[in-house]
């Protein structure tokens, strides 16, 4: 494994250094005045009170909010040295964030991941949970999941992140199966300049820098502000996991499993083996808010990104490399009670870089929302119309002598809904129930989709609350689920692949109780049990065998659903202590288990039977058992200290149990395409001195104790990595 020395910095990292130090006497003079929102002047009674929106699509306190939802402050993220959005996940109850390669991540709420076990590596990322900026949805639909390092935006420009555990597609649409996050930007609320920004640099030649900036007009009726984003990271090792020899190998040794044969063009699919990430994103905020009753915002931006990472693959190891250039504009209006949003993004993707076959196209999505919140006395309605569309188009990819694209056509999702919400408070409003409805129609598959939300909280003082939550959601159509139609000569014949456009869509219920308190002024706790059942999953396996006019044998793969059934059974747990006004802890963690029924587990692969030279598909075994994807147990802990007045101390510990993944090299070769993942601790540690209000300055260690292990599966063997930079607010 290479490992590179933090102060053998590279030309880069030093020309930042030297910036930063042409700005800082600049930056401090600036700072004088600055007034920066502090975490520690904040008693847990007002932690408390932190705005949600998330959970019930109205403002309200995080303790009121009717579902097990969690929000993580813009100032708890910087001070806790997170160096994305996905790695500020960890500090959320009920979220498993696995790490791929440096600075890029997996996130999943609750699990449910590799369904069913023993599958190609999409089926490992996670499609079942919706995630959001400021409401637009950034959800990817070719395959499914988030391409997280295509955000236009950064740390630098959050909010808030907030989080809601559960089935939430009644309130906001297919694919929240699992849960929502959405992320909130900041908003300028002073007609005075203000600047924030954050750069960092360190070891595995990892460079970070954001800036953003917003100034108030107009008796602070408008507010316009832009920010930029840099981020370049290089990986750990520059090997890659091969399935073939069950051993990390260079790229030019890589081969096919399953007849090990050298694998195509390794060089084309990487052609930088030590990069891990690039990205750069520009955005541009306007707000008007000329009354109490108008609301208006008006975002866009572009991003540029290329990353390693494990999403698709072709027989030969997890990674892959993914390039996204996009621009998106968002346009939010809240006014007399009507709720309207429209947001647009195009761009072009490639999702497996240098493959044989074609995986680039151009794409663009639509998002509408309107709905109107009728308020009689303690009654709130909220009916509304949605529409989605997607569009991806490989036609202007396609290459004379080179394999098709994936769908060798211009191809449309779209999706008319219809969703009302019954929000009323009886009993003195301690007794809260809501019933939120939603209908989808598609347009693939041809059929409409019914999801409910059914809660109930009561409040028994200013202190308790509990709430009691059954929903039903479930997973929308994907490009390449439905549309796929492309055709290859591998292992001797050739290979068709098939979409279905008849697919059931995956469908989660799920029963839950929650109970909230705060117990003393130092101590506030939140408890959650539930059960999901999740059905009608869909799977990517051999069909049937043909030989075509030619005289050729090809083997069709299509889509299908399967008849496994998956329920999980768990309880999470979120524990804040404040001993003392200067020192902050927070414990919480999530305990669960997860069985298969009717699992169809491979045991042979499709291919020539020696003892009859006649072809054969894949055999299986139904089973019920255990999944141990999905760690039995997860969680972490943080304390947040502050010694001196301007010295800071974050220490976060994460934790992942014992889990297992098995990939469809397995049915080849159980040994190589089986893994056992040990239980994994990282201890992160963010040590910061302010040298002037709003200014400080900062070492951070992520794994500090650089224990080097793979997180996912196949990928990268993730070690510590260590920084030092400048935070700046005012």
């Amino acid at each position: 494994m290479k490992h590179r020395n933090f102060f053998k910095m590279n030309r880069q990292i030093r020309l930042l250094t030297a910036v930063c130090m042409y700005m800082l006497p600049g930056i401090m003079a600036l700072a004088q005045n600055a007034d920066e929102d502090d975490m520690f002047e904040m008693s847990l009674e007002e932690l408390m009170q932190v705005e949600i929106y998330s959970a019930s699509k109205k403002a309200e306190s995080s303790f009121d909010a009717p579902l097990s939802s969690t929000v993580i402050t813009r100032e708890e993220i910087i001070s806790s040295g997170a160096t994305t959005i996905e790695e500020a996940m960890r500090l959320v109850p009920g979220l498993i964030v696995r790490e791929e390669s440096n600075g890029n991540f997996d996130v999943h709420i609750r699990g449910n991941d590799n369904l069913p076990p023993g599958s190609f590596t999409f089926f490992s990322e996670n499609n079942i949970t919706l995630v959001m900026v400021d409401g637009r949805r950034v959800y990817n639909y070719a395959n499914g999941g988030t391409f997280w390092e295509t955000l236009p935006i950064s740390l630098v420009d959050i909010e808030q992140i907030e989080v809601v555990r559960g089935p939430s597609s009644p309130l906001y649409g297919p694919n929240a199966v699992s849960g929502v996050i959405n992320i909130i930007t900041r908003k300028n609320n002073t007609e005075s300049l203000t600047v924030a920004g954050n750069v960092q640099a360190g070891t595995k030649n990892t460079l970070i820098a954001d800036l953003h900036v917003a100034k108030g007009f107009a008796d602070n009726k408008l507010h316009i502000g832009v920010s930029g984003n840099f981020e370049k990271r290089d990986r750990d090792q520059e090997t890659y996991y091969n399935w073939g020899t069950g051993a990390y190998t260079p790229r030019e040794e890589l081969i096919y499993y399953p007849n090990n044969i050298p694998a195509f063009e390794p060089e084309k699919k990487f052609s930088n083996p030590a990069l891990s990430k690039e990205r750069a994103g520009l955005n541009a905020y306007v707000n008007y808010s000329p009354g109490e009753k108008i609301d208006i915002d008006v975002a866009a931006g572009f991003q540029d990104s290329e990353a390693q990472t494990a999403y698709f693959e072709i027989l030969d190891t997890q990674m892959g490399t993914r390039t996204s250039n996009s621009s998106y504009v968002n346009m939010m209006a809240d006014v007399y009670g009507f709720n309207a949003q429209y947001s647009y993004e195009n761009g072009t993707q490639d999702i497996f870089k240098g493959s044989p076959q074609v995986s680039e196209f151009d794409f663009n999505k639509t998002d509408f929302n309107l709905d109107y919140d009728w308020v009689i006395n303690n009654l709130s309605i909220r009916p509304g119309i949605n529409y989605q569309r997607s569009v991806y188009n490989d036609l202007p990819y396609l290459e004379a002598g080179r394999p098709g694209g994936y769908f060798n056509a211009e191809r449309e999702l779209t999706n008319l809904a219809y969703f009302i919400k019954f929000d009323y408070k009886v009993l003195d409003e301690k007794l809260r129930l809501i019933a939120a409805l939603r209908s989808d129609n598609y347009n693939v598959p041809d059929d409409s989709y019914f999801t409910y939300q059914f809660i109930g909280s009561y409040k028994i003082n200013e202190n308790n609350l509990i709430r009691l939550v059954y929903s039903k959601s479930n997973r929308g159509p994907f490009m390449i689920d439905s549309y796929t139609n492309f055709y290859v000569e591998s292992l001797g014949y050739g290979v068709k692949f098939l979409g279905n456009e008849s697919l059931n869509l995956p469908t989660m219920n799920m029963i839950e109780l929650g109970y909230r308190a705060n117990i003393s002024e130092k101590v506030l706790v939140d408890f959650e049990f539930f059960r999901t059942n999740m059905s009608d999953i869909s799977t990517f396996e051999p069909v049937s065998f043909e030989t075509d006019p030619q005289g050729t044998a090809v083997l069709n793969f299509a889509y299908l659903n399967n008849d496994l059934k998956v329920r999980q059974t768990g309880a999470s747990f979120n524990v804040n202590w404040a001993p003392v006004r200067a020192l902050k802890f927070r414990f919480f963690g999530t305990v669960q288990h997860t069985e298969l029924e009717d699992y169809d587990m491979k045991i042979s692969p499709p291919g020539i039977d020696p003892s009859t030279g006649t072809f054969k598909l894949t055999t299986y075994e139904r089973q019920n058992t255990d999944h141990t994807r999905t760690p039995s147990f997860y969680g972490g802990a943080t304390a947040n200290w502050r010694p001196l007045d301007r010295l800071s101390v974050f220490a976060h510990v994460y934790y992942m149990g014992e889990q297992t993944y098995r990939h469809e090299a397995a049915s080849y070769n159980e040994e190589i395409g089986s893994t056992t993942i040990d239980p994994r601790t990282i201890f992160n540690l963010k040590i910061g001195y302010e040298v002037i209000n709003g200014v400080n300055l900062f070492v951070n260690g992520r794994n500090i104790f650089n224990s080097e292990q793979d997180e996912f599966g196949f990928t990268d063997q993730i070690g510590g990595l260590y920084l030092a930079g400048l935070n700046f607010n005012f």
